[in-house]
């Protein structure tokens, strides 16, 4: 499930606030130089989110959805998966020229899933386990949420929120051994495919798809928050307050 919906969406509004975590590197033997990562909050329960393909820095709101999921009593980290860059910083401009096929060549290159989550579970997980974290879920955006559902076939995660993922087969759904809320936009692929091949997990009843069919991909990180009243703000919280409640459900 690709879908070009990630180019149409276009570029992300410029946020307003100032995230309050810290950015540090965590020592990566897997791709032989560090990974920078965004902490936020404290407790023995953690978050590892996977941003877009804006990545670590191009867009603020990304930074500051980790500060509101610490602010629910949760610890978040963000890795910094393709160290330093994103699609807009390689590209120069978006959508690209050569559209999400280009985008696509672009972000296999940068970060290749299995290495992905070869760093995730061997520096992130182990980093958050080093240091107290006894339990661990994960919320991705666009190109994050195959990361979170190929992170959530390993053991170690308890529950994933993907929201308007990209790259999703419906053997992410079939491999999955926790929990997981999808929800897509309305542009997005059909979650249906990755969704009913949940069905026959034991905890199949704790997982939850919720379709924002008035948003258009990428609107939870992407949308003007500048007025709250506005549908697209209101639903972007609406996706991240949803995600934060079912990440403290799980999370035990």
């Amino acid at each position: 499930m690709t879908t070009k919906a990630c180019c149409d969406a276009g570029l992300p509004a410029k946020s307003t606030g100032e995230p309050i975590g810290k950015v540090f590197d965590l020592a990566s033997s897997p791709a032989g130089k560090p990974l920078p990562c965004y902490e936020v909050g404290s407790g023995d329960r953690a978050v590892i989110v996977a941003y877009d393909i804006f990545g670590f820095t191009e867009n603020k709101r990304t930074r500051l959805v980790c500060d509101q999921i610490a602010a629910a009593g949760m610890r978040v980290i963000m890795p910094d998966f393709y160290r330093g860059t994103d699609v807009l910083a390689h590209f120069k401009t978006f959508p690209p020229e050569g559209g999400i096929p280009a985008v696509i060549d672009w972000v296999t290159g940068v970060a290749p899933f299995d290495t992905v989550i070869e760093e995730l579970f061997e520096v992130v997980v182990k980093y958050l386990e080093s240091t107290g974290v006894r339990s661990i879920g994960m919320i991705g955006f666009c190109w994050g949420g195959k990361v979170v559902m190929l992170a959530s076939k390993r053991g170690k995660i308890k529950g994933g929120v993907s929201c308007h993922p990209a790259f999703l087969e419906p053997e992410d759904g079939a491999n999955a051994d926790c929990p997981q809320f999808f929800m897509p936009a309305g542009d997005d692929p059909p979650i249906d495919p990755v969704f009913n091949a949940m069905k026959s997990k034991p905890f199949f009843d704790k997982c939850k798809k919720k379709v924002y069919s008035d948003q258009p991909h990428g609107w939870v990180l992407r949308s003007d928050m500048s007025d709250p009243t506005a549908k697209a703000a209101r639903d972007a919280n609406d996706a991240v307050e949803l995600a934060i409640e079912f990440l403290d459900s799980v999370i035990m």
